[in-house]
């Protein structure tokens, strides 16, 4: 036994020892135990969107410096390089994806000097994978990387036989475009396919060879290409042209929520999808669009549409100062049911059918709640068709809409279950009539089974008036209209038997008709 003095200063030191021990424990299991887990750009189950192509002058200030001299071995990486094909051609629009325990964790794309930088690397991936349309992918397992920040890794892509390339607009890739080849003479393409996210594209090289390739885009237009063999190429696509002006209400006033949209994305032939803007001053730029003639719509819930003809956009131009009126609307509310059991539908979508902006009357369309009610007020100031639809039942187009602006309507619509084992189908309330274009009014190019004109009236009678009113020189879309209407309600036609002789009026009760999908009008 000690001492009682000895004992009295032993006791101090053994517990000073104690406690560095117990510090020195836990720095050690703070820094090897507790260390941060590598951030990666998506959480986990999750696939992260790609990054942006990064050249070094637009990285942030940060990272535009050398990296520390020492890293973390646990922190995350750059990955960044070169892609390019076997003879040192760099390669634009690849994607390097880094994966890690068979999940996506980042990605990015060369630009157009075939650089790449993806961030948030972890430091021991799974594997690497590049590809680029028209060129074998590379997959690099397990890789090993050194110690450092920044790790570089060229990446090599062999080609495939083919006729492969980047589109671009105004030096950016252009995704979406449509490419064809064609042989000189003929109309008939022997290849077609669409530029992908990094503006690439492939086509096998026909047997009968090709003279040149066409690459079309919505909101680009369209150049003609010389081609004499497989390879890789580079087409450049006019720069889009914007329209720029204002949304406004009878008194002047800027209009808060509208959308505008262009006449090439109704025809097919170019144009900027339907976009929305919001703002207390009305004022919008669409953009970019196709170069050519155009004619624009604006719509708003609660007003009418409008639109401006006879413009024309050149490439790469503004046209300012456009100036869209817009006046209050008929408003349109009811409830859609299950045409079998009466139950509300809900999720049912109610959309004006007759505008010459499906991607606006969209926008604007009225969506069922649970108690199958709707309220719909974008509607134009003419009689028009509503079409309803909802997933698991055919589609309805139902006439006869209109009043004034302002008024408030009441209709309700029944759907009908499409069933399973069935052939897909669309219903409409009409008299069950394709009509054709004719000299005299509207010529009857076919019936409908089970309409209500099968029985009183034959294909190749010509219609020239509609409840009184001629249709000669009228537009199809206007005479279809008139015919179309509410189910169980009267339709008064004066018809000529065959197109000749005098016309005989003649009396159909609307009914709801079943057909399939097609292009004519039907009413």
């Amino acid at each position: 036994m000690l001492p009682p003095m000895k004992a009295r200063t032993a006791g101090p030191l053994l517990l000073g020892i104690g406690l560095a021990l117990f510090a020195a424990v836990a720095v050690w299991f703070f820094v090897f135990l507790d260390a941060p887990t590598p951030r990666t750009s998506a959480e986990p189950g999750e696939v992260a969107r790609p990054q942006p192509v990064d050249s070094p002058e637009d990285l942030p200030p940060e990272e535009e410096d050398e990296a520390p001299a020492t890293w973390p071995d646990s922190a995350p990486r750059i990955l960044l390089g070169q892609v390019s094909d076997p003879e040192g051609r760099p390669i634009a629009g690849a994607r390097v994806v880094v994966e890690h325990n068979g999940k996506v964790v980042t990605s990015g794309r060369s630009d157009a000097q075939g650089a790449y930088r993806v961030r948030d690397v972890p430091p021991r991936p799974s594997r690497i994978r590049a590809e680029a349309t028209g060129f074998e992918p590379l997959v690099e397992s397990r890789p090993k990387f050194p110690s450092g920040r920044d790790v570089r890794k060229d990446l090599v892509l062999r080609p495939i036989p083919g006729l492969r390339g980047l589109v671009v607009s105004a030096g950016s890739p252009v995704v979406g475009a449509q490419l064809t080849l064609h042989t000189e003479g003929t109309m008939r393409p022997t290849g077609f396919t669409r530029s992908d996210e990094g503006g690439r594209f492939f086509l096998p090289w026909p047997d009968d060879g090709a003279t040149f390739l066409m690459a079309r885009h919505n909101q680009h237009g369209f150049v003609r290409e010389q081609v004499s063999g497989p390879g890789e190429v580079v087409i450049e696509l006019p720069a889009g042209g914007f329209i720029e002006g204002r949304v406004v209400d009878q008194s002047g006033q800027g209009v808060e929520r509208f959308s505008v949209s262009a006449s090439p994305l109704v025809r097919g032939t170019g144009g900027a999808p339907a976009q929305s803007f919001e703002g207390s001053d009305g004022t919008f730029r669409l953009g970019p669009l196709a170069a050519g003639p155009l004619e624009v719509w604006a719509a708003a819930e609660g007003y009418q549409p409008a639109e401006k003809r006879g413009l024309e956009l050149q490439e790469g131009e503004t046209i300012q100062d456009l100036v869209f009126v817009l006046q209050a609307s008929v408003e349109l509310e009811g409830r859609v049911t299950d045409a079998r059991t009466g139950q509300p539908v809900e999720g049912a979508t109610v959309i004006p059918a007759e505008w010459k902006s499906g991607a606006l009357a969209e926008m604007v369309g009225a969506e069922t709640d649970a108690d199958g009610r709707y309220h719909l007020s974008a509607l134009p100031g003419v009689r028009t068709s509503i079409r309803v639809k909802a997933e698991g039942y055919r589609s309805v187009l139902i006439g006869g809409v209109e009043g004034r602006p302002g008024e408030r309507i009441q209709r309700d619509f029944a759907l009908t279950p499409q069933p399973e084992n069935q052939r897909p189908a669309s219903e409409l309330t009409g008299v069950g009539a394709v009509l054709a274009n004719h000299p005299d009014g509207v010529r009857i190019a076919e019936l409908i089974a089970g309409g209500p004109a099968e029985a009183v009236l034959q294909a190749g009678d010509v219609i020239v008036a509609v409840d009184g009113e001629p249709v000669r020189g009228k537009e199809m879309g206007t005479v279809a209209q008139a015919v179309r209407g509410e189910e169980g309600s009267d339709v008064e036609l004066m018809v000529l038997r065959n197109g000749s002789g005098d016309p005989e009026p003649v009396v159909l009760r609307r009914g709801r008709v079943t057909l399939p999908d097609r292009h004519h009008p039907r009413n």
